[in-house]
C-alpha cells in the first residue's frame, strides 16, 4: 500500500538529544522524521481501526502490527517523489542557482586519516570555494540521470528549506491539581511548517507491506496523529512510482545511495560479494525512541545519514549486476525490526566515469 501524508499542523519530531522538563528547555527536533516514527504512527492507526471489534485486545493487536513493514519512505513535492541529494555531488560555487556536479575519485594518500577500509577518496574539484549539497533534494528525473551515471549531467537541486519553515513555540508545564504554572518548566521547541503554496507543497510518501494482515482502511484524506504533541496529517492512497529504474551496471563498480538512515553497526554497510572502495558521508544521527510495550527508552544508536554514498567493487561485471538485482528493494540493516522500521533503504547506481578507479 502506498500513501501520501500531508501535514495539517506544524509537525515536531524529536532528535536524540535529551529533553526533560526542568532540565532542558530547548528542543530543535529533526526533519525529515525517522522512518520508525512514521511506521509507529501507521501501526497505531491499524490498531485503532480494530479496537472497536468484539473481544479486541490492545496487546494482541500491538503484537500483530509488528509485522507491518515500511518498504519505502521519502519526501514528495506535489505528490511526486524527491530524494536526498547524494553526498558525492557538490556545488562548484557558493552562488545560488548553480547546478551540482559529481565529485571525482582520487587515490588515498599515505598521510590520510581515512579508515583503512577505503582505498580511494571522493574529491570536489573547483577553482574557488565549494558548497555541500546537504539539505538539498533531487527530483525524480535528476535522480534517474544520477543512477544511470550520466556523465554529461549537471544536477539542479531543490533546497528543502524553501518548503519547510521553522516555527518556534513556547510552552509551560502545569500542576494538574491547581492548573497553575510549575516553576522551572518553561520550554521552547521548533516545529516544521510545510509551505503548501510552493509548487504544490511538501508531503511524506510511504509504502507499507503486511501480507499476513488485513490492510489499512485508508479512505480519502483520513486523519492520523504524527510526531510530538499529536500533530495531525492526512493520509490518502497514491499510485505514484517511487523509485527510479535500476540501471544496467557497466563494469565491476556499483554505488549505493542511502534514502533513509542506516543502522549497520559500523560506519559503512558490509555487503557480501562487494568490497568498499570509497565513501562520502554526512554527520551521523542519533536514533532512540520509546518502547511502548516495555515502557522504557530504547537504546541510543548511531545511524549513517540519508544521502550518504558508498562505492563498491565486485569481482566481475556479471557479479556486480547480480548483486545489484538481489539488493533492489531491500534494507541494508540486519536486525528484522530495523528493516521493518524502514532504516537502511537505498538505491543502486552506476558510477560516473571519473569515479571509477583507473
Amino acid at each position: 500500500m502506498k500513501l501520501q501524508l500531508d501535514a495539517l499542523d506544524p509537525l515536531f519530531f524529536r532528535d536524540g538529544r535529551p529533553f526533560a522538563l526542568g532540565e532542558e528547555s530547548y528542543a530543535e527536533g529533526i526533519f525529515p522524521p525517522l522512518p520508525s516514527t512514521v511506521r509507529g504512527a501507521l501501526r497505531s492507526m491499524w490498531i485503532a481501526e480494530r479496537l472497536s471489534a468484539p473481544n479486541a485486545d490492545k496487546d494482541t493487536l500491538a503484537g500483530a502490527s509488528s509485522s507491518i513493514e515500511l518498504t519505502y519512505f521519502g519526501l514528495g513535492i506535489a505528490g511526486k517523489p524527491v530524494f536526498p541529494a547524494p553526498l558525492d555531488l557538490f556545488f562548484p560555487e557558493t552562488k545560488k542557482g548553480i547546478p551540482a556536479e559529481p565529485m571525482k575519485l582520487m587515490g588515498k594518500i599515505s598521510a590520510s586519516s581515512c579508515p583503512p577500509e577505503v582505498s580511494h577518496l571522493f574529491r570536489a574539484e573547483a577553482d574557488g570555494k565549494t558548497e555541500s549539497v546537504h539539505g538539498h533534494l533531487l527530483d525524480f528525473e535528476a535522480m534517474q540521470r544520477y543512477v544511470n551515471g550520466d556523465n554529461s549531467a549537471h544536477f539542479r537541486t531543490i533546497r528543502l528549506s524553501e518548503f519547510v519553515k521553522h516555527e518556534h513555540k513556547i510552552g509551560i508545564g502545569r500542576d494538574r491539581e491547581t492548573n497553575r504554572t510549575k516553576e522551572g518548566l518553561l520550554f521552547r521547541l521548533v516545529a516544521n511548517r510545510f509551505e503548501d503554496e510552493k509548487h504544490g507543497g511538501l508531503s511524506l510518501l510511504v509504502e507499507l507491506n503486511a501480507p499476513k494482515l488485513q490492510p489499512l482502511k485508508v479512505e480519502e484524506h483520513a486523519v492520523l496523529p504524527l510526531g510530538g504533541e499529536r500533530r495531525s496529517v492526512t493520509a490518502k492512497p497514491t499510485s505514484e512510482h517511487f523509485l527510479p529504474e535500476k540501471p544496467s551496471i557497466q563494469g565491476k563498480y556499483v554505488k549505493i545511495v542511502l534514502l533513509t538512515p542506516a543502522l549497520c553497526g559500523s560506519w559503512f554497510p558490509t555487503i557480501s560479494g562487494l568490497t568498499l572502495v570509497a565513501a562520502s558521508l554526512g554527520k551521523p544521527i542519533s536514533v532512540g525512541g520509546w518502547d511502548v510495550l516495555k515502557q522504557e527508552p530504547k537504546p541510543m544508536r548511531r545511524a549513517i545519514p540519508a544521502g550518504s554514498v558508498f562505492l563498491y567493487k565486485a569481482e566481475s561485471e556479471a557479479k556486480a549486476n547480480e548483486i545489484a538485482k538481489q539488493l533492489r528493494g531491500k534494507s541494508l540493516c540486519t536486525p528484522v525490526e530495523d528493516q521493518r522500521n524502514g532504516f537502511g533503504l537505498y538505491i543502486v547506481g552506476q558510477p560516473f566515469n571519473h569515479q571509477i578507479p583507473a
